[in-house]
């Protein structure tokens, strides 16, 4: 009965420190990966829960679940962002974790050193001079380019995003000291920063996407002037024939345009990518859509240009994303995003293709409008506006015979 006694014990302690070890990670914590111009900041939330560990990664109040959370032995937690291939794998030191974010990149896999401390970063109030509007010249020098930075004071800091000709960029949040500030955006796939400074009535500063890219820009307050392309300008097509594709479905059937489905509907072809967040934004819209107006003859299809080119993974991804949005309508593996395919798959447009662009097509198949990028809910009242304008499109093409 002793032995019996001691045995029970131990298997008590054993559970309860087995519990503790679970546990110990739990709370929110400040993380920061490192890029070559700077700390990109961002929150991690962690708790257990029957035992069982989950999170978030948390950009101010926006949050995505990671798809799961491990503990290994006593000192490893491995985050994962299985939505994109990706992972946070950390040492817990302490009050410490210590590690690095990995995910599959077009070019190959990227790492960016990845550290956290226990605690909530402060809510730091920017300056009011420079919440507002500013029309921004990225590289000005070489190569310019357009875009929209937009800038609000709230509870939680600096917050705010960028626009280009094709959608935004997501929910940066940041804060400001004096005339300097720094904002980002990181979801498990973008790593983006802006930093910059405020003289007088211009910004300056410096746009970082990944571990080491660094775009100078300036910008001045908007005018209310357009600054950018509309997005139903940056790709053009050719409208005088049908609009075609053929690509497998990821259960390795051909879809074609010529399939019973899509004659004589209104199709919406959507190009995606599921490495793409502004295409997990978009996604919602496009399900919402199909629901509706599939049974007054919608149809849609998803055209996924992938990063990896191996069908089972980039498959498995595009299952993935099927599954996460309770997509109906079939996605078919286009491609790669590798700067050409799309390009070279898709004769029939012109101009740069942007993730997503949506193509609206006319009961004969033709192509009546095209809308590069989506506006997702970082740009507010744009977004809701978006969303009617493709209702809208959808209503009158289907109200045509």
């Amino acid at each position: 009965m002793r032995a019996a006694a001691v045995l029970v014990a131990l298997m008590l302690a054993a559970g309860a420190a087995g519990a503790q070890q679970r546990a110990d990670v739990d709370g929110p914590w400040r993380a920061t990966l490192d890029l070559a111009g700077g700390a990109l900041r961002f929150h991690i939330e962690l708790s257990t829960t029957d035992g069982r560990l989950a999170g978030r990664l948390c950009n101010a109040d926006a949050c995505d679940p990671f798809s799961s959370v491990t503990r290994f032995a006593r000192d490893s937690v491995v985050l994962d962002l299985a939505d994109y291939a990706a992972a946070i794998r950390a040492r817990v030191t302490g009050d410490s974790l210590v590690g690095f974010y990995r995910n599959v990149g077009n070019r190959g896999p990227r790492t960016i050193p990845f550290r956290a401390a226990r605690g909530a970063w402060p809510a730091e109030p920017p300056v009011a001079a420079l919440v507002g509007r500013w029309d921004a010249t990225f590289n000005p020098a070489e190569r310019p380019s357009p875009r929209v930075l937009e800038f609000r004071g709230t509870a939680r800091g600096l917050e705010g995003t960028i626009i280009s000709n094709s959608g935004d960029y997501g929910l940066f949040w940041g804060r400001a000291e004096a005339d300097s500030f720094s904002m980002a955006h990181f979801d498990g796939s973008f790593v983006y920063m802006l930093t910059g400074r405020l003289a007088g009535d211009t910004l300056e500063g410096l746009f970082h996407a990944g571990l080491r890219t660094q775009t100078p820009f300036v910008a001045v307050r908007s005018t209310g002037r357009p600054h950018l392309t509309a997005p139903t300008e940056v790709v053009r097509a050719d409208t005088t024939d049908r609009f075609t594709w053929a690509f497998p479905s990821v259960a390795g059937k051909l879809v074609t345009s010529d399939d019973p489905r899509f004659q004589g509907k209104v199709v919406i072809v959507d190009i995606i990518g599921t490495w793409c967040p502004t295409c997990h934004d978009a996604a919602p819209a496009m399900v919402d859509l199909y629901r509706r107006y599939r049974d007054a003859g919608l149809e849609i299809v998803g055209l996924a240009y992938e990063v990896t080119g191996d069908t089972a993974v980039d498959g498995a991804l595009v299952r993935r994303y099927r599954d996460k949005f309770g997509i109906e309508f079939p996605l078919l593996l286009a491609g790669v995003n590798d700067g050409q395919s799309p390009g070279e798959t898709q004769p029939q447009l012109s101009g740069p293709i942007a993730f997503p662009t949506t193509i609206f097509l006319d009961r004969s198949g033709r192509v009546r409008k095209v809308h590069a990028g989506f506006y997702g809910p970082a740009t507010g009242a744009a977004h809701e506006a978006l969303k009617r304008e493709f209702v809208e499109t959808v209503r009158k093409l289907l109200a045509e015979r």
